[in-house]
């Protein structure tokens, strides 16, 4: 029965929708995944939109259910303020209904930290740092079976390589904690809902080696990682490439394509071992939700990573959603993430009037929303003045994306693109087309206030020190 089903949330960091095979893309990043999507009770769902382009305030759409103009945690482009205690959240109504919740994340930003750990009654901050290898308890156990398990896969003198493969296999850290609580804590008499977030591929892109080599035939693969984290050298880097104007080469691209590639496919690997927990833990029918937060970009109109913009190459995510019957699809169908939020509160009988999606069962959904906070331009232009800002919204904006238009406005400024293409705005051509999709802003009450922030989030040096790692922090 559905409505007493264990439910799995999986999250990758950064994938984008045409990176993936079930989206026609030519390379099987997602094996597992893809054969997941093609089971008789699976739907992908074919234009999944993010609530916006980076991971805390698309998590905290994922688990309120509710636009980040209405959450508000990232609004200021910094994250300085929690998720407000009085929202409700996805694991927190769950919980209130008898489920057990539990949360397992290797993001400073879904944490405490941030609030994102609301509702959950179990959760954990899940990092793989060299301070690790010094505890004599199960993460530092655990971290040094990863490190030796790294150089059985590739024996090598080159400790630089190892140390590398060693940092980055968090993904395994995850899914192994995953693996034990489910095994050894999980109550089992209770349902759960468990919401995972896997870390590959946030960028810099430097897969473990054996994944690496499966898409890289390069001869130095030390040397193409050189070059993607010198590209990707935290946040000022990638500031001052894009201030600048310094486009990647063409063999600059391709490469950080194929180590995103690569990432992707240690990612899927993951979700695997995550998958096969959840389906031994009970013999409750399990529903699974694998999705990405955001995409990320690879210098199309001269951006890296994720910031500033609404691009579908940050926004167009995949999902694929199992065990939910009736789920309707279509090439014309747009999907949010707080839809899915919205059905699985439906389905378990928890919904509240918060909930601003939308039952995924119902079909004819005919636009998506995603949003975007502050930008701080000013971060940009101090390493070129001459840096061209007027292609940027400033103050928060919304997207309204439908199968065949996108819309951004605000109360300075509103675009319309026609697409695929995103760098002409035909407004002016199409006032019938901006008064649509304006109103659908309206109708959804859409606001820009700061009345909803929480409390100051609180990272300690260690969060700050992660998230300067991961190009968050200047």
């Amino acid at each position: 029965m559905v409505g007493n089903s264990d439910i799995l949330w999986v999250t990758l960091e950064s994938v984008r929708a045409d990176h993936t095979p079930m989206y026609g893309y030519e390379r099987n990043t997602t094996p597992f995944i893809d054969s997941l999507a093609g089971s008789p009770d699976s739907t992908v769902l074919e234009n999944c939109i993010s609530q916006s382009m980076w991971t805390p305030a698309s998590t905290a759409s994922i688990l309120t259910g509710t636009y980040l103009s209405t959450h508000n945690v990232g609004r200021d482009g910094k994250v300085k303020r929690k998720l407000h205690s009085s929202l409700d959240t996805l694991p927190g109504v769950l919980s209130e209904a008898g489920y057990e919740t539990a949360l397992f994340s290797p993001s400073s930003y879904i944490s405490d930290a941030t609030g994102l750990n609301s509702g959950f009654n179990h959760s954990e901050l899940i990092k793989l740092r060299k301070e690790n290898f010094a505890k004599f308890d199960e993460t530092g156990l655990l971290s040094w079976k990863l490190a030796l398990k790294r150089f059985r896969e590739n024996p090598t003198v080159d400790l630089s390589m190892l140390k590398r493969d060693v940092e980055n296999s968090t993904n395994e850290l995850v899914a192994t904690r995953v693996k034990r609580w489910m095994r050894d804590s999980s109550d089992t008499d209770s349902p759960l809902f468990s919401y995972v977030h896997v870390p590959s591929p946030h960028h810099p892109y430097v897969p473990i080696s054996s994944v690496a080599k499966q898409y890289y035939d390069g001869p130095d693969l030390p040397s193409a990682y050189d070059t993607i984290e010198r590209i990707y050298d935290g946040t000022e880097a990638i500031m001052n490439r894009m201030a600048n104007g310094r486009e990647l080469s063409p063999q600059q691209t391709e490469l950080a394509k194929t180590l995103y590639d690569a990432e992707i496919r240690y990612a899927d690997q993951t979700v695997r071992q995550i998958v096969e927990a959840a389906r031994s833990r009970s013999d409750r029918d399990l529903i699974i939700v694998i999705t990405a937060d955001h995409g990320d970009m690879f210098g199309e109109y001269g951006l890296l990573g994720h910031n500033l913009v609404l691009r579908d190459e940050l926004i167009n995510v995949p999902m694929v959603v199992s065990g939910i019957d009736g789920i309707v699809s279509t090439s014309t169908d747009i999907t949010q993430h707080i839809d899915m939020t919205y059905t699985l509160a439906n389905v378990t009988g928890t919904l509240t009037e918060q909930f601003e999606g939308r039952d995924l069962r119902e079909g004819n959904r005919e636009w998506g929303i995603s949003q975007r906070g502050v930008a701080h331009l000013d971060e940009y232009t101090k390493y070129n003045p001459e840096f061209d800002t007027s292609q940027f919204f400033e103050a928060p904006y919304t997207c309204v994306r439908t199968a065949t238009h996108k819309y951004l406005g605000n109360s300075h400024r509103q675009v319309l693109y026609e697409l695929p293409d995103e760098t002409e705005d035909v407004s002016e051509a199409n006032p019938e087309i901006v008064q649509e999709l304006s109103e659908v802003v309206n109708r959804q009450g859409i606001q820009w206030m700061a009345h909803s922030q929480g409390e100051e989030s609180e990272f300690d040096e260690d969060m700050l020190s992660h998230l300067k790692d991961m190009g968050y922090l200047t």
